[in-house]
């Protein structure tokens, strides 16, 4: 499974020959990545989102009938500061829960606490290709497993260029190291934008054991992990559809 293939900077040709590519790499099941900035003006975050959701719906409808991989529909929210993410959470509004997956990807300190204690959230992501400016706080990834977030690498940025290698495999490693080696609660994606990106489960598994990790550990991380927490990230929507029933029905009395 990979659990993030964006759908940015690529033309619509570009794009599906991506989602072709994972079930060729053996990948049973995609998920269509929007990013949003929590910087950005409203209107932009949602026409991001949509284009997103929209992609989603035509994959499925090109898939039907045919045997391949499954495509879901993500949204991460890339934030400095708590208040964008408020921010870029109201702006999304309704579509926000359109989304299969929510991923947060902070980008200082307070942010990657905020990441962490957020109770909506389902996965937390590592910008491991540049120098991070945060720490994997013991009390941060406490607060994550609490919550059930699962932390993600995506290794796409280990095949950019030689400065985003190195900064890399010292996040990667840093990661492992908080999260006992990445035996639970944590993912490994390909985060690709082009089909060039992707790799093979094999290819993964032998990248991860240079920055820490077992190859049952990396192997999990792709397949066991990933399926953990798509039933999660179920688990808590239905919950909130159900909460939101039951206020209306409230309201309505």
């Amino acid at each position: 499974r990979d659990a993030n293939a964006r759908w940015g900077g690529a033309d619509g040709w570009a794009k599906k020959r991506l989602t072709r590519t994972t079930t060729r790499a053996g990948y049973r099941t995609c998920a269509i990545d929007a990013r949003v900035d929590g910087s950005d003006d409203a209107k932009r975050q949602r026409a991001t989102a949509r284009a997103a959701l929209e992609a989603r719906t035509r994959a499925v409808r090109e898939s039907e009938g045919r045997d391949g991989a499954g495509t879901l529909a993500r949204c991460t929210i890339a934030f400095g500061e708590p208040g964008e993410l408020r921010r870029a959470m109201l702006a999304l509004g309704e579509d926000l829960e359109k989304f299969d997956v929510l991923a947060l990807e902070p980008t200082s300190e307070r942010a990657f606490a905020s990441a962490c204690a957020n109770k909506h959230a389902d996965v937390v992501s590592v910008g491991a290709g540049r120098r991070l400016r945060y720490k994997f706080t013991a009390s941060a990834v406490r607060a994550a497993t609490g919550n059930r977030i699962s932390f993600e690498l995506c290794y796409g940025e280990a095949l950019r260029d030689s400065n985003s290698r190195m900064w890399f495999f010292a996040n990667a490693s840093a990661l492992a190291r908080a999260t006992r080696g990445g035996r639970e609660l944590f993912i490994l994606s390909s985060g690709a934008e082009r089909a060039i990106e992707l790799r093979s489960m094999y290819d993964v598994v032998n990248l991860a054991t240079f920055f820490g990790m077992t190859e049952k550990a990396a192997r999990a991380a792709m397949t066991t992990n990933v399926h953990a927490m798509l039933a999660m990230c179920k688990r808590r929507r239905d919950a909130a559809a159900t909460d939101s029933v039951v206020e209306r029905m409230d309201a309505s009395a």
